[in-house]
């Protein structure tokens, strides 16, 4: 979603980038960040090995988040090394696995929001792209915002989640994000 939001509203971000690769790299990360992790999740539901799809047990997650680790670290990896990537599209990237690779660690201990942990990482990266001045960024930041206040609002309303399980979540999601800018603006 992100980076077709970046494809589509800033341009000047993917300057010197090819079309038809722009387009490409849509299909490469959709494709590896998505369709991966919902095989996975799949797979490990009709093998047993998790009761539910919608993974409610802690213990259920474990799989998936290291499945899903592997696919966004492959796709970080893709984008540095092979396709050599603007650096923003690099952090947003890298911020996603490092965002998973923690919302895992955080889950070994207590259970927490995945879905806060994923918008807050988005929020955070929208916040970036404003210092950036990225076309549109600040209607990216507004949705972003609304959209985690929302999913927030229904994980609580639909008790599948405690305040402190939701705050944790995007505070990891945010940190995970703010780190990857970080080691991406220093090392890249």
């Amino acid at each position: 979603m992100i980076y077709a939001f970046l494809l589509v509203c800033s341009p000047d971000l993917l300057f010197g980038v090819p079309a038809k690769t722009q387009a490409w790299w849509l299909v490469i990360i959709s494709y590896i960040t998505i369709t991966f992790p919902l095989l996975v999740v799949f797979l490990l539901w009709r093998l047993k090995f998790i009761d539910s799809m919608l993974m409610q047990g802690t213990n259920e997650r474990y799989g998936p988040l290291i499945a899903s680790m592997l696919f966004y670290f492959w796709t970080f990896w893709l984008f540095h090394h092979q396709f050599q990537a603007p650096m923003l599209l690099q952090s947003f990237l890298l911020g996603v696995f490092l965002t998973t690779v923690f919302l895992f660690l955080a889950t070994i201990f207590f259970k927490i929001s995945l879905h806060a942990g994923a918008w807050g990482s988005v929020v955070v990266f929208a916040v970036i792209c404003m210092f950036h001045r990225i076309h549109l960024s600040a209607i990216l930041t507004i949705f972003s915002v609304l959209v985690a206040g929302l999913v927030g609002t229904s994980r609580l309303y639909l008790q599948a989640h405690e305040k402190r399980q939701l705050y944790s979540g995007y505070i990891v999601g945010g940190l995970g994000q703010l780190l990857a800018y970080i080691i991406c603006k220093t090392f890249i």
